[in-house]
């Protein structure tokens, strides 16, 4: 072995180490570069909203459309929308979804039960009494009406 290689196998692992500590540091600070912008000030906090039915999802009743055409496929979304608002504990906006499943369909029976089910858990007992008495006296034959005042004489002890 001369002078020549053994001063190429001395030098060569010096130079790699080198490269590679040179392309890490160029990495590095391009990447801190790159995600701090700069700042003139303090930023605003944002409040987490919903993407869709904000007003709804913050318990702001929607205002009443003028007339409907009679639409049970809006009725029931609306409801099924309420009804998840109500699992996940947003009574207000289940509430508001109920109210609009009515106004689609007026004698939807579901719609209202689901919406005495919601002023009962929100305290509002002579709400939820009225809404069954009116869904009582739409639907004169119907099976749950025995149900339905059971239900209404259990909301007036709870007033008392």
């Amino acid at each position: 072995m001369n002078l020549r290689d053994t001063i190429f196998y001395v030098t060569l692992p010096a130079s790699v180490c080198f490269r590679r500590f040179a392309t890490i540091c160029v990495a590095v600070v391009l990447l801190f570069s790159a995600v701090l912008p700069a700042q003139d000030g303090p930023q605003p906090v944002r409040k987490p909203m919903l993407i869709r039915d904000t007003d709804i999802a913050e318990g702001i009743e929607p205002e009443p459309e003028p007339t409907k055409e009679p639409n049970p496929a809006r009725s029931r979304e609306n409801l099924n929308i309420g009804n998840t608002y109500f699992k996940r504990g947003n009574v207000t906006a289940a509430i508001s979804r109920y109210i609009e499943a009515i106004a689609w369909q007026e004698d939807s029976i579901p719609a209202y039960e689901a919406l005495a089910r919601a002023y009962e858990r929100n305290g509002e007992f002579t709400k939820a009494i009225l809404t069954l008495e009116t869904v009582i006296e739409k639907n004169p034959d119907s099976r749950k009406n025995r149900e339905f005042q059971a239900k209404i004489a259990s909301l007036r002890k709870k007033l008392r």
